[in-house]
């Protein structure tokens, strides 16, 4: 049975024939199935047992169930514009109806946010509202071509045909393209580019996983050749991971991102990139790093799995806790190290690993703090989706300092260390690594407390000349150690 918000339509037939419009990838660009169940999860992660239970009775069980357990905000929708002013335009002289798949609750929140349309039929708990249930309702309420349809997909090849007019949106998969159809209007949106999913797998953090390279850089006593392989599988393999759960985190962020000042230019967030793409991306990816992991220790890849569940459960739960969402930011970035050390069967080292912690931790706390001051500056008191508000400020930036400068005073008593005097020519060269560290953390401190850091510290690095500057005085530095 097809729920109804109107019990009964009545029409003028001396007007022009109903405007019928899609909702998902049509008059949003989104889908609002998959943002109700990241919302889901987010909010209540226990149901991700319930939902194949669910699906059992039917799509459209599913799509009610979840529906009557979150609450979606009409804030964060994105609209396709072009569509609003045409229903808008076309309202003005004939019945506009919103016809979609998604369940009644939904589709009655968009009509009530839009205020575009006459009549609002959605799937209800018994019927999904899609492919020829779709066509078959339009067809016993209007008749066979007695309305114009607006869709997007493969599932309104099923309805287009008993239109009068077919009207599109265009898509990346081709669906306009299909010869039988003849569209009466295309709505031509942007298709992906390959920046917007280099962006979406945000490649730039890719530089995070130099760290696996660390332990490579740093033991001398290793097989180069051998290990240089290891190590640059080990890398991509942990990038191609890491961008998996990017994605992941950024779907499951989608609503907090789309307010933020920031995040919400990223891929998803802004609508260049789809969730169901988003999905396709993260599917591809899966097979490409178990692929690597075939050529990799067995040591590094249980390093893989345990990143891969931290991350998961960073996700879905930590980074909702003050504090300790940016102690396992450290330590995750102190496990490409272990990965590292792992995977080339390295020396372990403690003042690496120790170093790490503390100099991230940092790192960590100044992203929360340029988040928290970017909120300051718009009068918002507390962050979305986590525990932090800007009275934390004080706190979070002295414990951040410390934490910094507590990472330099580990480089000091490394180099001073008997192990250094043996591996290195002339370890005098490396207490030049304390005044860089000093002067480069505490800039990034001063620039935080300024309000003029970048929310990520590590696009911030990339872009600012001082920081590549302070990185070329590392490295140079450590070969006049080793080679003078």
């Amino acid at each position: 049975m097809i729920t109804v918000s109107q019990n009964t339509i009545s029409r003028d037939h001396g007007k022009d024939l109903p405007l019928c419009v899609d909702l998902d990838g049509t008059l949003v660009r989104s889908d609002m199935l998959i943002e109700s169940a990241l919302m889901l999860l987010k909010q209540q992660p226990q149901c991700i047992f319930a939902c194949p239970m669910w699906l059992m009775k039917g799509k459209a069980t599913l799509k009610h169930e979840i529906a009557q357990r979150v609450d979606l905000s009409t804030a964060n929708i994105l609209y396709n514009e072009d569509i609003v002013e045409y229903v808008r335009n076309e309202r003005k002289q004939r019945e506009t109806v919103l016809v979609t798949g998604s369940n009644q609750k939904i589709a009655d929140l968009i009509a009530k946010d839009t205020e575009l349309f006459d009549h609002v039929h959605g799937s209800s708990q018994e019927t999904n509202l899609t492919h020829h249930n779709k066509r078959d309702f339009l067809v016993k309420e209007f008749g066979e071509n007695g309305f114009d349809y607006i869709g997007n997909d493969k599932d309104d090849y099923s309805v287009w045909p008993s239109a009068r007019h077919a009207l599109a949106v265009s898509t990346a998969d081709g669906v306009i393209s299909n010869k039988e159809i003849a569209f009466e209007r295309v709505f031509d949106i942007p298709t992906p580019t390959l920046g917007d999913y280099l962006n979406l797998m945000r490649v730039h953090q890719w530089l995070k996983n130099g760290l696996v390279l660390v332990p490579f850089a740093l033991d001398h006593s290793i097989d180069f050749l051998s290990s240089a392989v290891t190590i640059t599988l080990a890398f991509l393999a942990m990038s191609l991971l890491a961008s998996m759960t990017y994605i992941f985190n950024d779907m499951l962020d989608l609503q907090a991102d789309r307010q933020n000042s920031t995040k919400r230019h990223r891929a998803i967030a802004s609508g260049r990139v789809s969730l169901v793409a988003a999905t396709q991306t993260m599917l591809l990816l899966a097979p490409a790093t178990l692929a690597l992991t075939f050529f990799l220790p067995v040591q590094f890849n249980l390093i893989l799995l345990a990143y891969l569940l931290s991350t998961l459960w960073y996700t879905i739960y930590l980074k909702q806790v003050a504090i300790l969402d940016v102690c396992m930011i450290a330590a995750l970035h102190t496990l490409r190290i272990i990965g590292g050390t792992v995977a080339i069967s390295a020396a372990w080292s403690f003042w690496l690993l120790a170093f790490s912690m503390f100099i991230f931790f940092s790192l960590a706390v100044a992203k929360r703090v340029a988040e928290l001051t970017s909120l300051k500056a718009t009068g918002i008191k507390r962050t979305l989706g986590r525990d932090y508000q800007v009275d934390d400020i004080p706190v979070l930036t002295s414990s951040g300092v410390a934490t910094g400068f507590i990472s330099v005073l580990i480089v000091a008593l490394y180099i001073n260390t008997e192990k250094v005097s043996l591996m290195y020519s002339t370890p005098q060269f490396l207490w030049l690594l304390c005044p860089v560290f000093m002067y480069w953390i505490g800039r990034i401190w001063l620039k935080t407390g300024r309000g003029e850091m970048h929310e990520d510290p590590i696009i911030f690095a990339l872009r600012d000349r001082v920081s590549l500057i302070a990185a070329t005085l590392v490295v140079l530095s450590v070969f006049a150690a080793k080679l003078l």
